[in-house]
């Protein structure tokens, strides 16, 4: 395993609160890390932290391999672009930091091809369902070969079928030793995607193997997971 990165005493304030109180955990390139806790527990803001979008109060962001990976992002709100003539085409090379597009369309067809969106790619935006876009936009974020990929609340407002299909794509990329991290409120992701999770409300209160938290069943009920139902068939 290789360290990717490390958070130490992370703290975050706002208008007087404490959104995070000293969060410290490291990020290697085999984890595939599911993000657990309450609405208006700091998940989202952990990730902005986490991807460099905003600067801690306190607290240290360290980079093992002394570079800060690149990461593929993908927000909980997925822009629906109502007035915009851009075409899927369009919207995923716009995902490269600073590559041509023209000398990128055989890359963006491939990746297409792997994701089966390839039909759209002519197809406007806008025409797209809200499952496809979230795919889209999930193309967009892996299509300039990131380094770790943090998504919030992929699976949200999207059908099982497609679900599955993005927790598929993502089990893929990370069996590519590239470390995925996202937040859910969703026990499929959970039980049979994630290999580890860290439970936060506002302080870190697990940070271990998916195993380990679902057998823990005081742990695993106290954020919504009934540990006798489900059954993890993901990584160990």
């Amino acid at each position: 395993m290789t360290k990717i990165l490390e958070l130490e005493g992370i703290n975050v304030i706002r208008n007087h609160n404490l959104i995070l109180d000293n969060i410290s955990l490291s990020i290697d390139d085999s984890d595939f890390l599911g993000l657990l806790g309450p609405s208006g527990s700091g998940k989202t803001t952990l990730l902005q932290v986490i991807c460099g979008l905003l600067v801690p109060d306190t607290g240290k962001i360290k980079y093992p391999n002394k570079e800060k990976p690149k990461i593929g992002y993908l927000p909980q709100s997925i822009p629906s672009l109502p007035n915009s003539p851009a075409t899927v085409m369009e919207v995923i090379s716009s995902g490269f930091n600073s590559k041509p597009f023209t000398n990128n369309q055989d890359k963006i067809i491939q990746l297409a091809k792997e994701m089966t969106i390839d039909h759209l790619l002519k197809t406007k935006v806008t025409q797209l369902s809200g499952g496809q876009r979230q795919i889209v936009f999930l193309v967009r974020a892996l299509i300039d070969n990131p380094d770790m990929i943090v998504l919030d609340e992929p699976s949200s407002s999207i059908d099982t079928k497609t679900q599955s299909k993005i927790f598929q794509i993502l089990t893929n990329v990370n069996d590519k030793k590239i470390p995925v991290i996202f937040t859910t409120h969703d026990s499929f992701a959970v039980t049979n995607s994630a290999n580890r999770i860290a439970c936060i409300n506002k302080k870190l209160d697990y940070h271990g193997s998916s195993k380990d938290f679902l057998s823990n069943k005081h742990l695993a009920e106290a954020y919504g997971y009934n540990v006798d139902v489900v059954s993890h068939h993901g990584h160990d």
